[in-house]
């Protein structure tokens, strides 16, 4: 299975590079405030959506768009993950205007973990990675409608999902063929 080819209409920018790492990084999560952690190798792999602001309409929009998709990526072992670039009460307003938000959304207050995912402030991103959090795609858009469509997040969580090392298919980053 080859690697899903990325979106044409987002722009080539990306917070991190396929091959890279996702930062070893906890954040507190809406409502109670536990720390998750970014990279949990049992939980299955990081779906990273970073939003730019804690904007109700935007925010709002990309939670019910990954509640839908839940359960697809789920079955392929994904793990949405929504940063906020708020506290956590201003996160919790944020989820609270949507219901049944089954995955953590993350208070990013101080902006570190942004920074450490190398997005800027004004931009949003999308970062995904297998379970031991190298990253095989990650973009970066004006807003978060504008990136990828959920149909193509769960294609490349799948195809993290059916890679086999043992068995000589190219799993690694940016390769996109089979090795001689």
């Amino acid at each position: 299975m080859a690697a899903p080819r990325a979106s044409s209409a987002i722009q080539p920018e990306a917070p991190l590079r396929p091959g890279q790492r996702v930062p070893a990084a906890s954040l507190p999560a809406v409502p109670d405030g536990r720390l998750v952690a970014l990279r949990e190798p049992a939980r299955g792999a990081p779906v990273i959506v970073v939003l730019r602001s804690a904007n109700p309409e935007e925010g709002a929009e990309v939670l019910v768009r990954l509640t839908q998709a839940h359960h697809s990526l789920e079955v392929w072992a994904g793990r949405p993950l929504v940063i906020v670039p708020a506290s956590v009460e201003e996160a919790a307003r944020l989820v609270g205007s949507v219901d049944g938000v089954p995955f953590p959304v993350l208070a990013d207050a101080d902006g570190e973990v942004r920074r450490r995912l190398g997005v800027p402030a004004d931009r949003a991103a999308l970062v995904i990675a297998d379970r031991w959090g190298v990253v095989y795609n990650a973009v970066e858009a004006d807003t978060a409608r504008d990136l990828p469509p959920v149909d193509e997040v769960i294609e490349w969580v799948r195809y993290l999902a059916t890679q086999c090392p043992e068995c000589g298919v190219p799993d690694e980053p940016g390769r996109g063929e089979w090795a001689p």
